[in-house]
């Protein structure tokens, strides 16, 4: 089928379809606890439902052609410590052009996952990547498509994928697995790319100042004790944050964060060699790729104040948030030390430039 002239006119085009892929990658061994799966080499397939945006106005705002879309994916990790896992996630993926047929995408994606095969201590001792069969699932990926037809695309992207119960249950060390991606993608419009010029100022984001966010985070953390029986604990804390935007879709942030954690107190009165308290706070430098009514963020914590003996003097967080009011965004953060999970917030976020 012949491709259709982009109508510069229509600024709302919107394209429908759905995606087949197939993975094969190789799971990270970040320490010694998860040895056993060195040689895990997940096989996996991924059916994505998606709708993406190719008229003019999304082409202003980004210089980029905004996908969105839902995701259900299954592995085999071939391994049997690990086990299979089914992952249902909500994906972001912006293209952009290189050529008439070729566009490049960062694909990130967010959701649930479940592992066949948790740590048990009689069953299953030897699995210290996940101990629960529902957890947080994440992917950031990079990849190239190529237009075959005016309704077909075949896609290659490399991905990083990672797992991980947020902290609820121990042990959680997670698994991390790069894959490589073979896609082929079916749009049931055969509706073209807007190819024209940008109408707006690519320079406008120049003038714009500091964005400054308020958040409010928590979440309930599970605590279990030397006994081996658990309760969760609310946790709760709050962020001050500033972001310049530095390009078309990135930007750069600087804050603070402060929380007091209820589970780790408990686990301070259980330790009678320890002194301490549950409150933490910290230092955070990041980067935000920004999305339309979404942020994905990336950022490094240093702890100015954590009078425990339990965890590094750094942190990394990595967040998903929509923007549902003028001012007010919604969303959930991953908190990790090293490879290790430390918890899920969700988080509600005020912010005004």
């Amino acid at each position: 089928m012949p491709f259709l002239p982009a109508a510069a006119q229509d600024s709302a085009v919107v394209a429908r379809g759905w995606q087949a892929s197939l993975h094969y990658g190789s799971v990270i061994a970040h320490s010694n606890a998860v040895a056993n799966t060195r040689d895990a080499r997940p096989v996996g397939i991924e059916l994505v439902k998606w709708r993406q945006q190719r008229g003019q106005s999304a082409f202003d705002i980004c210089n980029c052609y905004p996908r969105s879309g839902w995701m259900l994916s299954y592995y085999h990790f071939n391994n049997r410590v690990l086990g299979q896992g089914a992952m249902a996630a909500y994906l972001l993926e912006p293209q952009y052009r290189l050529g008439s047929r070729l566009h490049f995408s960062m694909r990130g994606a967010a959701g649930l996952a479940w592992g066949s095969n948790p740590y048990n201590a009689i069953t299953n001792p030897d699995n210290q990547s996940y101990s629960t069969a529902i957890g947080a699932y994440l992917l950031y990926g990079l990849g190239l498509q190529y237009q075959i037809n005016s309704q077909w695309s075949l896609q290659v992207a490399g991905n990083f994928q990672h797992i991980s119960n947020g902290g609820l249950r121990q042990p959680n060390k997670g698994i991390n697995w790069p894959t490589a991606q073979l896609g082929l993608l079916y749009s049931s419009q055969p509706v073209a790319y807007y190819r024209g010029a940008r109408q707006n100022d690519p320079t406008l984001w120049r003038g714009k100042p500091w964005r400054k966010d308020i958040a409010v985070f928590g979440m309930a953390k599970r605590y279990v004790n030397p006994n081996g029986s658990s309760s969760r604990y609310p946790l709760g804390g709050i962020m001050l944050q500033g972001s310049k935007q530095v390009g078309r879709t990135n930007a750069v942030t600087i804050g603070t964060e402060w929380s007091a954690d209820q589970g780790l107190q408990r686990r301070l009165d259980a330790d009678t060699t320890t002194e301490g308290n549950s409150i933490r706070g910290g230092l955070l430098v990041g980067h935000e790729f920004l999305l339309g009514r979404f942020i994905f963020s990336q950022r490094i914590g240093v702890y100015v104040y954590q009078p425990n003996p339990y965890y590094d003097g750094w942190y990394h967080r990595w967040g998903l948030q929509y923007r549902f009011a003028r001012q007010w965004w919604a969303g959930f953060n991953l908190k990790a030390h090293r490879h290790v999970a430390d918890f899920v917030d969700l988080r509600l976020v005020y912010s005004w430039q």
